[in-house]
């Protein structure tokens, strides 16, 4: 049952890839089709975002109250009548609500299957970093699936084919829990714990824990506004520099850096200074976005934004480990703040982001990625000087991690 669950967990975290993904992929087609601006785009990835939060949020709840699999049952049900009304009617208003709706149940997902994955094996660290990198492909694979046979007037066949993925996905999971009925029932009576009341007064309490939640809680907010932004918006930006026969294939090489980044920090984390790594990351980080600024070759462009990805495939985890690290108590707590900011990062960026794109400028645009960029490295110098209290609790920690 454990072993089967899990193998439907990469189905889940490909799915979520997918959903992440979704809307920039398709911002060209979007603006087309509709008549709108990068602002209007901004409206659905806030609403997506905001529905991914909700998610992350709720998800806690629902598995206390309904256990794992009910919780995941929901969240593919929710996604499919969301899709199956899009059938229906394509208007504006309906696919915001649609993409809140996707949001809220990718959110679900991920936060379920990671609650389930943590609560059930022991090697936890090495089952979530494969999932995650499903959650890569899955972001890899829909630009590069839709870029052959997608224009403006089929861009909402690839809804339709992520619809009848959802469905045969449900269908398939449905019948797993049918023939493990049982199983399912003794994994749905065990208690799932909720955060402490105590977390808040401890934080409150401990001026310098606050302090360091607080360095913490805004790096994931400005890495999510980097990461999820500069993805969604890419195919936009590559318009506004005319390479707009690359618009769709650039977000895959976003992927492709992101994806063989994440396997080389899993191989290398060992032997890594967690704060070092932030920091050489972040400034790697910073000359790029500049250089990517007055770049208008597309071969260069693509190696650029390959270089990007790369850079910035380590940060989120390696933040979040070392979250972990250095604020020892309430780490679920603190993981659970870590990822919600992430969320809400990536909700509220992508306005002002979309608003730059609308200045005609590229350089306002790559100007604001760059200067979160510098804030994250000077949050990092900030970090780097944060001390464990117990330096031998750090190296226990990090490897494992692994």
């Amino acid at each position: 049952m454990l072993r089967g669950t899990y193998l439907f967990g990469y189905a889940f975290f490909f799915t979520v890839g997918i959903i992440h993904i979704s809307t920039g992929s398709l911002t060209p087609f979007l603006l087309e089709s509709f008549n709108k601006t990068t602002d209007d785009i901004s409206i659905i990835i806030f609403f997506q975002f905001t529905g991914f939060l909700s998610g992350v949020l709720i998800a806690p709840l629902m598995i206390k109250k309904y256990s794992h699999f009910r919780t995941l049952t929901l969240a593919l049900t929710i996604m499919l009548a969301a899709l199956s009304i899009f059938f229906l009617t394509k208007d504006w208003y309906y696919i915001v609500g649609m993409a809140f709706l996707l949001g809220y149940g990718a959110g679900t997902l991920e936060t379920t299957v990671g609650s389930f994955v943590i609560a059930n094996f022991e090697s936890n660290a090495e089952k979530m970093s494969k999932l995650e990198v499903l959650f890569g492909l899955g972001a890899l694979s829909f630009p590069l699936l839709i870029n052959p046979f997608i224009d403006s007037s089929n861009w909402h066949l690839p809804y339709y084919c992520i619809f009848t993925f959802l469905f045969v996905l449900l269908a398939g999971w449905l019948i797993f829990l049918s023939k493990n009925r049982k199983h399912a029932k003794n994994h749905a009576n065990q208690q799932v714990a909720l955060p402490h009341a105590g977390a808040f007064q401890y934080f409150i309490g401990d001026r310098k824990k606050s302090k360091q939640l607080g360095f913490f809680v805004f790096f994931a907010f400005l890495y999510a506004g980097i990461e999820t932004n500069f993805a969604n918006f890419l195919p936009s930006i590559m318009i506004n520099q005319d390479n707009e026969q690359i618009s769709l294939i650039s977000v895959s090489f976003f992927w492709v850096g992101i994806i063989i980044g994440r396997i080389l920090i899993g191989i290398v984390s060992r032997r890594l200074d967690f704060s070092k790594y932030l920091l050489f990351s972040c400034s790697c980080l910073i000359v790029l976005l500049i250089a990517f600024s007055y770049i208008s070759n597309p071969t260069l462009q693509l190696s650029g934004i390959f270089l990007i990805g790369l850079s910035i495939a380590g940060i989120f985890p390696i933040a979040l480990t070392l979250a972990s690290i250095i604020i020892q108590k309430y780490i679920d707590e603190v993981t659970s703040l870590f990822i919600a900011s992430a969320s809400f990062g990536g909700a509220i960026l992508s306005f002002l982001i979309g608003w730059s794109l609308n200045q005609d400028t590229i350089l306002l645009t790559m100007g604001i990625f760059t200067a979160m960029a510098v804030i994250l490295a000077g949050i990092s110098v900030k970090i780097r000087r944060t001390k464990t209290e117990d330096p031998i609790h750090f190296e226990s920690k990090a490897s494992k991690t692994q």
